[in-house]
């Protein structure tokens, strides 16, 4: 090719692991991501002390990463405004509302959480009070023996 147009192809230039030579806004990087899931899985701890049960450790670690992918997802389209870097954002957006939702992180997950949990108390009530009633007929039974 070089000797129709006389270009020649430069050297490629030998990156030292780790650069972010063509990184352009991270919302795709998997290390960028995690950088920021770490801070954002941070944040909600401080907020919801509940999720610090190893129950949450899951759901946790994926809210952190999609809202973390929504963070750099929004700061591409605001930096570079197109169809694609909207799609991302909004994408992006929906899928950390819902995990957010799913931990109680949201007012309409928070709620749910709450009306979960006092329904698991009443039931936990309404099953000690079964118990203690058929323990009162097995020893009325044994007593009228």
């Amino acid at each position: 090719m070089s000797g129709l147009t006389g270009w020649t192809p430069r050297p490629a230039q030998p990156y030292e692991p780790g650069n972010t030579a063509s990184l352009r806004h991270g919302a795709y990087s998997r290390r960028t991501i995690n950088d920021r899931a770490e801070m954002v899985r941070a944040e909600l701890l401080d907020q919801a002390p509940w999720v610090r049960d190893p129950l949450y450790a899951t759901a946790l670690d994926l809210a952190a990463e999609a809202v973390a992918r929504a963070q750099l997802a929004d700061d591409a389209c605001r930096q570079r405004p197109g169809a694609r870097n909207l799609e991302a954002a909004t994408s992006a957006a929906r899928l950390a509302w819902a995990k957010l939702t799913e931990l109680g992180l949201t007012p309409a997950g928070h709620a749910r959480l709450k009306l979960l949990v006092a329904g698991e108390q009443q039931a936990e009530q309404a099953m000690a009070e079964v118990m203690a009633a058929g323990s009162a007929i097995v020893e009325a039974r044994e007593a009228g023996r």
